[in-house]
């Protein structure tokens, strides 16, 4: 009896540390989804057009989400020096070459849940609201898709104001930085 309850020690402890590593590792705090894969015969875009983004109608989202999202994502944008102009509007020409358009729809928001993010232990900002965007890249000159994409991302510390929309802004500039090569 007393070597079979070091074998049931071995097995509850064996069974915390993959309790404990799901935990920490189990969901990420953000990531993209591609649903149509990069295609553009173009490769280098010089100019950036990121109107408001859309809302959805069919459940509540952050008031404030449409038009600070991509204020940040043109901040990142412009720290990187990738483009010659980076428009928060979009312009009603069409034929202009090399200009790279950035729709996206916010679609959905979770509140998060304090006793999550206290029994998570704050790892990751698990428990932390999160933000739910459809992001589309269109190549102006052709008004092609270039890629279309899901994007979701958690709160970071503190989970209010701009802090929100961290991760699914880093996501967004990313998947623009990798179709502009």
């Amino acid at each position: 009896m007393i070597g079979g309850s070091g074998v049931m020690g071995r097995r509850i402890i064996r069974t915390t540390l993959i309790l404990l590593f799901l935990l920490s590792v189990g969901c990420t705090a953000s990531y993209t989804v591609i649903n149509k894969k990069p295609d553009s015969k173009r490769t280098k875009y010089d100019v950036i057009e990121i109107p408001n983004f859309d809302k959805t109608e069919l459940e509540w989202v952050p008031y404030d989400s449409y038009a600070v999202i991509p204020d940040m994502i043109a901040e990142k944008l412009r720290d990187t020096n990738q483009f010659r102009m980076i428009k928060r509007t979009e312009s009603n020409s069409f034929s202009e070459e090399g200009v790279l358009v950035i729709k996206g729809t916010v679609t959905g928001y979770d509140r998060g849940c304090k006793y999550c993010e206290w029994y998570s232990l704050g790892i990751n900002d698990k428990g932390k609201g999160a933000l739910y965007l459809g992001i589309r890249l269109i190549d102006k000159n052709t008004g092609d898709t270039i890629t279309d994409a899901s994007v979701y991302g958690r709160a970071k510390d503190p989970g209010y104001g701009r802090s929100k929309y961290i991760r699914v802004t880093d996501e967004i500039v990313d998947l623009i930085e990798k179709v502009n090569k």
